[in-house]
């Protein structure tokens, strides 16, 4: 069976029991509306909406060959449990009278039962009887190659000492594939991280044989796959939820933040107009998520094409292109709040790695192995390597930072964003590591 036509049948399924609860509820209900009114079609749609979106975000549409049974009930359980507690609060705030309407809990009470037994029979039927699709993998290999490929389909075998600085794309261009599978007999450690690096920005799985245990272990954390001696790279620890919720705090932080500062965005603006010549605020592209760019926001803290003559360069202490202003601003780290803009437009995150210009990132992956790591996350304002080690100035200060932004995104947690955060306001307020 296809993946899309699995997907398509469990999400129908889904629809027409939603569709069904949805029907009996309205119909048990003391409500003065039929089930054809506007008012029902409305609620039907919206609430249909609802599910799915909460469905997407836990991961519930994952292939059958990617999850495990029970576990998923569990979390189809504890979705059901949280979206109709969520209806509950809603309706509250919104004064809608459940003593009116008596028949939707008992009705949505049917729900758990209805979509457990169905989600339970599908699935179960899926891994009991119908054969999974193969993965289809690249192999990056040298060495013999393992006999136990299970679940994969080679695509295509390409030895590492052929890889060149354009292989990737060419690789995506001529081939459809789900993954990469790297093979080895435990040698060329340089180029293996270098493939691992290159496609780590990619949505692509990852895969590594036996006698690479020992590397991945070292940097990475991993997943055994089952029924199979291969290993899985995980690049971050998050869960569906944690993303989730990650995401829905970083909105409402930068919009508490963006009013709560605002008198303050307003005087800083007001005060560059005033000591020097030249726009408020300064635009640069950078290199997000995954190797996206997009356009970062910062008040102005330099004079007018600064780079003009130079080109790309880091700042440096006492560096004379900084304004009188920026002196101030640059310690305390206000030319960074525009950026709470970025986070809002979903281009960054509050905490992270630091987003970096193209045109160093270009320079950096050639000489640092295990940069690309850093776009497998979304780039923060803050991040572990801001609150502990000081502006990039030497190769060395780029290569202590990734160790700390890998550290971060190996462990990354709500909790450790949370420490990062507070850490940030200590570094700030002792005018730590700016220039």
């Amino acid at each position: 069976m296809s993946r899309r036509l699995e997907l398509l049948i469990i999400i129908l399924g889904d629809l027409l029991l939603l569709f069904l609860i949805f029907f009996i509820s309205w119909k048990a209900s003391a409500l003065n509306f039929s089930v054809t009114s506007w008012h029902a079609i409305t609620c039907n749609l919206a609430l249909l909406f609802y599910w799915l979106f909460l469905f997407q975000t836990f991961g519930l549409y994952e292939s059958r060959s990617k999850i495990q049974l029970m576990n998923e009930i569990l979390k189809l359980f504890q979705v059901l449990s949280i979206g109709i507690i969520m209806i509950i609060a809603l309706a509250y705030i919104a004064n809608i009278d459940f003593i009116k309407a008596k028949g939707f809990i008992p009705s949505y009470g049917v729900l758990f039962g209805s979509l457990l037994i169905w989600r339970f029979l599908w699935r179960g039927f899926t891994g009991e009887y119908i054969k999974p699709k193969p993965q289809k993998v690249l192999i990056f290999k040298n060495g013999d190659s393992i006999e136990n490929h299970k679940g994969f389909e080679i695509v295509k075998e390409i030895k590492l000492s052929d890889i060149n600085s354009t292989i990737s794309n060419s690789i995506f261009k001529n081939n459809k594939f789900d993954g990469i599978l790297i093979e080895s007999n435990g040698h060329l450690d340089e180029e293996i991280l270098n493939v691992i690096s290159k496609f780590a920005e990619t949505e692509y799985e990852i895969y590594v044989s036996p006698k690479l245990y020992p590397l991945v272990y070292q940097h990475f954390l991993v997943a055994k796959i089952p029924d199979s001696p291969l290993l899985r790279i995980i690049f971050h620890p998050l869960s569906t939820w944690d993303r989730f919720l990650k995401r829905v705090t970083d909105i409402i932080l930068s919009i508490l933040s963006l009013i709560t500062l605002s008198p303050i965005l307003v005087i800083v603006a007001l005060f560059i107009k005033l000591d020097s010549r030249g726009p408020v605020f300064y635009k640069q592209r950078r290199v997000g998520f995954r190797g996206k760019k997009f356009t970062l926001y910062k008040f102005r803290s330099m004079i007018t094409d600064a780079e003009k003559y130079t080109g790309p360069v880091w700042a440096e202490k006492n560096d004379r292109r900084i304004t009188n202003l920026g002196k101030i601003i640059r310690p305390l780290r206000l030319d960074e709040l525009p950026q709470l803009f970025n986070v809002l437009m979903g281009n960054m995150s509050f905490v992270g790695p630091r987003p970096e210009r193209p045109h160093f990132v270009a320079r950096f992956k050639k000489e640092i192995s295990l940069y690309n790591l850093r776009l497998s996350v979304f780039p923060g304002i803050t991040g572990l390597s801001q609150v502990r080690h000081n502006y990039d100035r030497t190769m060395e200060d780029v290569q202590k930072k990734l160790d700390y932004d890998l550290e971060y995104i190996n462990n990354l947690s709500l909790q450790l964003d949370l420490k990062i955060f507070f850490k940030t306001i200590l570094t700030v307020l002792k005018r730590e590591g700016a220039h």
